[in-house]
């Protein structure tokens, strides 16, 4: 018998309590830019490890509007939800996202060169610009998506979000 679990239900008096469940977020947490750079660093030493290429694809969201006008805080929030749904169902399930902030998401492509980073890109952006529909409400999306790969645009994670970052740089 262990010490912290009884063998049987009547052993402790009472019935076994089932924790609930936790559903996990679908949203990915915001990482902050340095959190980010750390994190594609390591991507990039197992990278260099393995002899390998890597990809990363910057995201920034520009623009959210409504044709009725003024969107609220609340909606945009929303809109941006739904647009990192979009993100993680367009991207394969060995890619990282890392949210840098509330506009901005990066995704790490391991086993992805240039050409591969500049074709997810424009499929990306096509993918993600345009219309929304969100509580009922239309909403329209401008995003701009930048690619940078590893070693062709940098060795390092800062090269490559410099990089990223210039959004549709080639």
């Amino acid at each position: 018998m262990s010490p912290t679990r009884p063998e049987h239900e009547d052993d402790c008096g009472q019935p076994p309590v089932k924790p609930d469940r936790q559903l996990a977020p679908r949203a990915t947490p915001v990482s902050g830019a340095a959190e980010v750079a750390a994190r594609l660093e390591l991507h990039l030493s197992q990278c260099r490890r393995r002899g390998g290429s890597l990809a990363l694809l910057c995201v920034s969201v520009d623009a959210v509007a409504s044709p009725q006008g003024e969107v609220s805080a609340g909606m945009e929030r929303l809109v941006r939800q739904e647009v990192s749904n979009r993100i993680g169902n367009a991207v394969r399930g060995s890619d990282s996202i890392l949210r840098e902030s509330d506009r901005d998401t990066c995704v790490v492509m391991p086993g992805a060169d240039s050409s591969t980073a500049q074709r997810v890109a424009k499929r990306l952006e096509r993918l993600i610009n345009g219309d929304y529909r969100v509580s009922g409400e239309l909403m329209q999306v401008v995003v701009r998506v930048g690619a940078a790969a590893h070693p062709e645009h940098g060795l390092r994670a800062v090269e490559l979000l410099r990089r990223a970052g210039d959004r549709g740089a080639d």
